[in-house]
């Protein structure tokens, strides 16, 4: 089902998840590995005893544990469970179990309407990109770029797990500030306000000449990727650049960009500085959301305020109703 839903103007907070709710976990994209130390067999259980810990009830979606080649089962089995996360009164909330990849196969098949009509937190990076932003400006719903089940939800240190269950439990008093623990660079000082919305570089470049590519115009963007070459990096800045990604933006916030082929010849920083130099916005690199083994979490549409001379980040509402 192909949705024509305009980009909605005042996005939805899901209400915000407390001890005794129900997350739904589902798989969207990739398949979890069972075969290496850490995403081994037993990646579900140390996820779901860390929700159950934290006061959650855990439902595995029915294809949340399928394999098909490189994807989580098939495009309707991952869709399935998808839609029923959403449409189930009984599930409060939805966290994806890894990327990889597969997200945007389900985009054309996506029921928007069902969405907004249904709006929850739901949590999950990489890939997701590809259905956070789509979900964000086709249905209204703020949705969480934070670590996910099988990833560094249980491989990063707590700091991962504090400030997610922060942000979609509604414990932060705003302003909040997003703690960094990234070194921060300042590339153009100012102060940038606006929504949030970004996501992984890959994937932003990806969406750029679909139907879902994000309208970023009056927002503060950030951008995040890993296990990249610098003429990569290039190509997908440039490809951003040249769809108009970067045209009316009101900040520019470069976060995690980990296990990044080095050059002998120049610095990431000063890499990532000259592939950016054309954006005349608050712009800075060097922020603790992405990849790295501890992830802050981003309410995607999020209202923020955003400080390129300081690095400081900070969420001006609350991204859930309580």
């Amino acid at each position: 089902m192909h949705s024509h839903l305009p980009a909605i103007q005042a996005p939805t907070r899901p209400k915000a998840l407390k001890p005794g709710d129900t997350i739904a976990i589902i798989s969207p994209a990739g398949a979890t590995p069972c075969n290496t130390s850490q995403d081994g067999p037993d990646a579900f259980e140390q996820g779901h005893d860390l929700l159950k810990a934290a006061g959650f009830k855990v439902k595995l979606m029915p294809n949340a544990k399928n394999k098909r080649l490189y994807l989580a089962g098939t495009d309707a089995e991952r869709l399935a469970d998808l839609h029923a996360a959403f449409q189930d009164p009984d599930i409060d909330g939805i966290l994806c179990a890894r990327g990889g990849y597969g997200c945007m196969r389900l985009l054309p098949q996506l029921d928007f309407e069902l969405v907004h009509q249904n709006p929850k937190v739901m949590i999950g990076f990489s890939d997701v990109t590809a259905l956070l932003l789509p979900f964000y400006q086709k249905s209204g719903l703020i949705g969480f770029y934070g670590p996910m089940l099988t990833s560094n939800l249980i491989h990063g240190e707590p700091y991962s797990q504090a400030e997610l269950l922060k942000l979609i439990g509604g414990d932060c008093q705003t302003p909040y500030t997003v703690p960094n623990r990234d070194d921060y660079h300042p590339f153009r000082p100012g102060m940038a306000e606006g929504r949030l919305i970004g996501g992984n570089l890959s994937l932003l470049a990806a969406l750029c000449g679909t139907p879902w590519q994000p309208e970023t115009a009056g927002h503060i963007l950030f951008i995040e990727d890993w296990k990249e070459k610098y003429y990569s990096l290039d190509r997908q800045f440039e490809q951003l650049k040249l769809a108009g990604l970067f045209e009316g933006i009101t900040g520019l916030l470069l976060c995690d960009f980990s296990e990044i082929e080095p050059e002998p010849e120049q610095s990431l920083t000063d890499f990532l500085k000259g592939l950016t130099d054309f954006v005349k916005v608050p712009t800075g690199y060097g922020f603790s959301v992405g990849h790295g083994e501890q992830t802050a979490t981003l309410p995607i549409g999020g209202m923020a305020r955003f400080n390129a001379d300081t690095g400081i980040l900070s969420l001006l509402e609350s991204p859930v109703t309580l």
